[in-house]
């Protein structure tokens, strides 16, 4: 399954929410300038140093973490006057096809951006994460930080001896690769009116990709599995699911 959510609460009201509460139960406001937090240096830098760590191949310009790294000055230095005169534009995503256990000729399609798009990625998660962690449900696990599957397991449990007696299982079919681009960039906006920052995001969702067969194709649809920003985005979608 793509993510672990617990879906064993107990409704805490009765009362029918207005429309408004349901899209921004916390009542909070939009966030308005974001973009310069984004693009500042030393969030660049804190988000090559989370790319760094979690390694991985390289993107269709072919360099490697480490070739990134020996050049790094440069490259940071390069994202950050892009982002900051808005002309960054993201490269085409490498498609890689990974076989499905036990499922002979299925193919999971993993998106992999450049390291310098991942760097980008990276930067924007982390100014986002702070905004949309406070309306996520807490019977969320999948993707958050700080929160695994044992803590999903341990839920479960606590919810069986509380006396409920039903657990659904379900899952999403091809969940990143059919994504509703507009109803998920209706969600982000419900939290950040930063035009640049929406714009920023959708460059990222559109920015296409390119397969083993060496073809160029678009992407209207879906997120990147593979994408750093994607698993955050998903549970942006999930909202809806969980009612919050």
């Amino acid at each position: 399954m793509a993510r672990i959510t617990s879906l064993c609460e107990k409704p805490r009201s009765q009362r029918v929410r207005r429309l408004a509460e349901w899209l921004n139960p916390t009542g909070s406001r939009k966030v308005h300038s974001l973009v310069d937090k984004v693009y500042k240096r030393k969030n660049l830098e804190l988000a090559w140093e989370k790319v760094r760590q979690n390694q991985g191949a390289g993107g269709v310009d072919g360099q490697s973490i480490k070739e990134f790294e020996k050049v790094l000055d440069e490259q940071l230095d390069r994202l950050h006057w892009e982002l900051k005169a808005d002309l960054y534009h993201p490269q085409l995503v490498r498609e890689h096809l990974i076989p499905k256990a036990g499922q002979p000729g299925k193919y999971r399609a993993l998106g992999i951006p450049t390291i310098y798009d991942r760097v980008c990625q990276q930067a924007v998660l982390n100014r986002l994460e702070g905004i949309f962690e406070p309306v996520f449900d807490e019977a969320s696990f999948g993707y958050r930080r700080g929160r695994s599957s044992k803590d999903a397991l341990r839920k479960v449990w606590r919810e069986l001896h509380s006396g409920c007696e039903w657990i659904v299982d379900a899952d999403l079919k091809d969940f990143f690769g059919s994504v509703n681009h507009e109803k998920l960039m209706a969600l982000v906006a419900q939290r950040v009116a930063d035009g640049r920052v929406l714009r920023l995001i959708e460059s990222m969702l559109k920015a296409g990709r390119f397969t083993e067969g060496q073809q160029r194709l678009t992407t209207d649809r879906g997120t990147p599995q593979g994408g750093v920003i994607s698993p955050l985005l998903s549970n942006i979608l999930l909202l809806r699911l969980t009612g919050r």
